[in-house]
């Protein structure tokens, strides 16, 4: 039996973000990967503090510590995005998502994921994208 992942989406289609009742704060949101820009950042904090004494190099298992893999993004509920892939299988760290959708944010231009029940149809252009 197939597991609802929420409405269909269209490319170019605009959206808007509404948190589902019940959905915990965590869940209500996006990611997109990281550049190599900001994983080089991140090696840079982290091996400045590491030679500071601040943090380890390892975690409590003798593993090294690895960047993210991902960016995790706040969705701002009633902001418009327009939709760039209606249906996705989203790579997620190690794994991938199912039931997402990629949106372009109309206010910084940046494109992520997000899973589809995060996020409506805009009354007028519903049926203006099929």
């Amino acid at each position: 039996m197939r597991k609802d992942t929420g409405p269909s989406f269209y490319k170019g289609q605009l959206v808007k973000a509404v948190k589902p009742v019940g959905m915990r704060n965590w869940d209500f949101g996006g990611w997109r990967k990281a550049s190599s820009a900001e994983t080089h950042a991140w090696y840079e904090k982290f091996h400045e503090d590491c030679r500071t004494g601040r943090d380890v190099w390892h975690d409590s298992g003798g593993e090294s510590k690895l960047a993210p893999q991902d960016t995790y993004l706040e969705l701002v509920e009633g902001r418009v995005y327009q939709v760039v892939r209606g249906r996705v299988q989203a790579p997620c760290g190690y794994h991938t998502v199912k039931g997402a959708v990629e949106l372009l944010c109309t206010h910084t231009g940046q494109r992520f994921y997000t899973r589809r029940g995060c996020i409506t149809h805009l009354e007028d252009s519903k049926s203006s994208s099929k």
